[in-house]
């Protein structure tokens, strides 16, 4: 999980695709959780590789890097970067599985402490990643915070489900998709937001993320 330059910052808030998982090894939360500033290595510890999302392969490279001018305006394209204030670090990665009907993408942000985040969690959700869909979805439960859309992906029916998480210091977006609404498992974005809202939660605990699918 290398740290690579800023290309990872074209993230788009188009929903990716998915099927049905079910989800393992992943703590759910506990009594000793914590809200602590994640560093660089920290963020990218957090995206899952291909040992957390067996049978799948990278189709984006995990990537995490300094906040920097070119990703705010992609994680808080208004005109003032609002949502972006006291953000440190940004990673994201994306998945194929390998019968290529399937795939999934989880990107973050991390703030400099909870406070941070908290201020952003809705900006961010009104000005972005809800416009990724017209349907009230569900994550489950995750994270302090969270909501859900759903909506068409694309032109060619495609159908699509984004949500927006917090963990502690960090916001956490997952998104999944089908070729069709009827073919989508709404299911599975609960699978996956609750892959990354654990391997979020580790982090912070100063554990090493080992949730996985």
């Amino acid at each position: 999980m290398g740290t690579t330059s800023v290309k990872a910052a074209g993230i788009r808030w188009a929903a990716a695709g998915a099927a049905v998982l079910l989800l393992t090894g992943c703590g759910g939360g506990g009594g000793d959780d914590k809200a602590t500033a994640l560093d660089e290595a920290q963020v990218a510890s957090v995206l899952p590789d291909e040992g957390a999302l067996p049978d799948w392969k990278f189709s984006e490279d995990p990537s995490a890097a300094p906040m920097s001018e070119a990703a705010r305006k992609n994680f808080c394209p208004s005109t003032e970067g609002e949502g972006c204030e006291d953000s440190s670090f940004f990673g994201s990665v994306s998945f194929r599985r390998d019968d290529e009907n399937a795939s999934a993408r989880f990107w973050m942000v991390a703030y400099k402490d909870e406070k941070a985040a908290e201020a952003a969690y809705d900006v961010l959700w009104k000005n972005t990643a809800r416009t990724a869909g017209r349907d009230e979805a569900d994550l489950g439960s995750v994270g302090a915070e969270s909501d859900a859309v759903a909506g068409p992906v694309g032109y060619d029916g495609a159908y699509g489900v984004t949500g927006q998480i917090r963990v502690g210091t960090a916001l956490l977006w997952v998104a999944s998709d089908a070729r069709s609404e009827k073919a989508l498992d709404k299911d599975l974005v609960k699978d996956l937001a609750a892959l990354f809202s654990d391997r979020a939660q580790q982090a912070q605990n100063g554990e090493d993320p080992s949730a996985k699918l």
